[in-house]
């Protein structure tokens, strides 16, 4: 007697092609649409390409700007604290 076949969806797996075609720079309706598309359907479904392109277009904005230089003062002033008093 033989099996019926299971039903396992792990090999029936086929990576997506990307959602639309991509044109660079993003603007900010696309990288909301596309972080909205991540957050309903998972990471994985967003092209390594789309991640990278909604990063870079996070980096570029003002406020992330100043954010990282807040955070690279707070790491200096973190990293100073740690040394050891000079002797005079």
């Amino acid at each position: 007697m033989s099996r019926p076949n299971k039903n396992i969806p792990q090999r029936r797996y086929r990576p997506r092609p990307p959602l639309t075609v991509m044109q660079q720079p993003l603007t900010r309706e696309v990288v909301d649409r596309l972080q909205a598309h991540m957050r309903r359907h998972g990471p994985r479904s967003l092209t390594p390409r789309q991640h990278d392109a909604i990063w870079d277009f996070l980096y570029e904005l003002p406020e992330s700007k100043v954010w990282l230089s807040h955070m690279a003062g707070q790491i200096q002033a973190g990293q100073n604290a740690l040394r050891p008093a000079a002797r005079a």
